[in-house]
C-alpha cells in the first residue's frame, strides 16, 4: 500500500530568537545581513537546519532510505577534516544509480522543496518543491553588535598581536511565513514528509549551536485549510503573507535592563481578524511553543476551540 500524500493547503508562520549571535552571515563578511540596519534572514539557512537534522537523524546511507540530497557530503578519499566533497554527479550515480524517480522516492528534501537538476549526460529538470519558507524578518529591532576578538596564537616573545572582530545581533527575533501547497507537484509530498519536515524545522534550528551562531525554535503555527476537491490537485487559498500580522508585545518591558522578564508575548490581533475572515475555510490550526517562552492567543470567532491545537514541541519527537 502506498503512503499517503498530503491533500490539504498550509500557511503558518515560524518564529526563531537569536540571542548575541549570528542568525544568518552575508557572504562578504560573515555580518549578519541587513538592510540599512534591519536584520533578515534568507529561506536557505533554514533549509539548512532541516536538512542537516534529517542527515543525522534519519538518514540510512547503508541502505540509501532518506538521502538528503543538497548536502554536501565528502568524497570518500577525504580526512574528517579535509574540504573535499562529491559533486551532484557523483551522489546521484552512486546513491541513486542515475534513477531520477529512485532519487524522488528515496529523498525526503527534494520531496519537501524541490530542486534544480542538471546531471551530464540527462535533461535538467526542476522541481518546485511544495514546502516553500519566506526571508526571516526581524520583528524585535534587533542591534548588530560588533566585537573585537583575538587569534588563538602568540609570536615567539608570547604576545598576541593578531586582532579581528566578528558581529552578532543582541536579541533577533525572526520570523518567516511558510507555504506547503501539494499543487506545486501533485502526489510528492507524502504526510510523513510534513510531520518530518516540523520536527526537523523545530530541533535541526536548535541544534545550530556555535560561539557565533546560535538560534532556538520559539513558535510554529500551521494552517490547515478544507479541501474541496476530489482529483489530484488540492483547493488552494492563500491569505497572504501572515508574519507582517504579528508583533511583540512587550518589547520594550524585555529590552529593559533592570526588567528580568524575558517571556516573549506575541499580539495577534491582526491575526485573528484575518483568521475570522477565512473561518469557514479552515480545517484546524496547529500551535507549536513552549508556554514558558512565549505566549500567544489566537482566537478565532467562529472556529470551535476543538479545532485549534496548542502542543508543546516534545509532541514532534514522537510524531505530531
Amino acid at each position: 500500500m502506498s503512503e499517503k500524500t498530503v491533500k490539504n493547503y498550509y500557511q503558518g508562520i515560524y518564529i526563531t530568537e537569536t540571542i548575541m549571535g549570528n542568525p544568518n552571515g552575508d557572504f562578504v563578511d560573515n555580518s549578519p545581513r541587513n538592510f540599512d540596519g534591519k536584520v533578515f534572514t534568507t529561506d536557505k539557512c533554514i533549509k539548512y537546519n532541516v536538512r542537516r537534522f534529517m542527515r543525522e537523524m534519519v538518514e540510512d546511507t547503508e541502505n540509501k532510505k532518506n538521502m538528503v540530497f543538497f548536502y554536501p557530503r565528502q568524497s570518500d578519499e577525504a580526512e574528517l577534516h579535509d574540504a573535499k566533497y562529491l559533486t551532484k554527479d557523483t551522489i546521484f550515480e552512486k546513491f541513486f544509480e542515475k534513477d531520477f524517480e529512485g532519487l524522488k522516492e528515496n529523498s525526503p528534501d527534494v520531496r519537501m522543496f524541490g530542486g534544480t537538476f542538471s546531471f551530464t549526460g540527462s535533461t535538467p529538470k526542476q522541481i518546485y518543491g511544495p514546502i516553500q519558507l519566506s526571508y526571516g524578518k526581524d520583528i524585535n529591532n534587533a542591534q548588530i553588535k560588533r566585537l573585537q576578538i583575538g587569534a588563538p596564537f602568540a609570536t615567539d616573545d608570547g604576545k598576541q598581536t593578531t586582532t579581528g572582530s566578528e558581529a552578532v545581533v543582541d536579541d533577533a527575533i525572526i520570523s518567516y511565513d511558510i507555504t506547503v501547497n501539494p499543487n506545486n507537484y501533485p502526489g510528492l509530498l507524502k504526510e510523513s514528509d510534513l510531520e518530518l519536515f516540523k520536527k526537523s524545522l523545530w530541533y535541526g534550528t536548535n541544534l545550530r549551536k556555535s560561539t557565533s551562531k546560535k538560534t532556538d525554535s520559539k513558535l510554529l503555527i500551521l494552517i490547515k485549510f478544507k479541501n474541496s476537491r476530489e482529483d489530484e490537485k488540492v483547493t488552494a487559498l492563500n491569505i497572504g503573507e501572515l508574519k507582517e500580522l504579528i508583533s511583540i508585545e512587550n518589547m520594550k518591558l524585555r529590552k529593559d535592563p533592570n526588567n528580568p522578564v524575558k517571556k516573549i508575548e506575541i499580539n495577534s490581533a491582526q491575526l485573528n481578524e484575518k483568521l475570522v475572515r477565512y473561518k469557514d475555510f479552515i480545517e484546524k490550526i496547529m500551535i507549536y511553543r513552549d508556554p514558558s517562552e512565549i505566549n500567544i492567543n489566537i482566537a478565532v470567532d467562529g472556529i470551535e476551540q476543538d479545532k485549534i491545537f496548542i502542543k508543546e514541541p516534545s509532541v514532534l519527537l514522537n510524531g505530531d
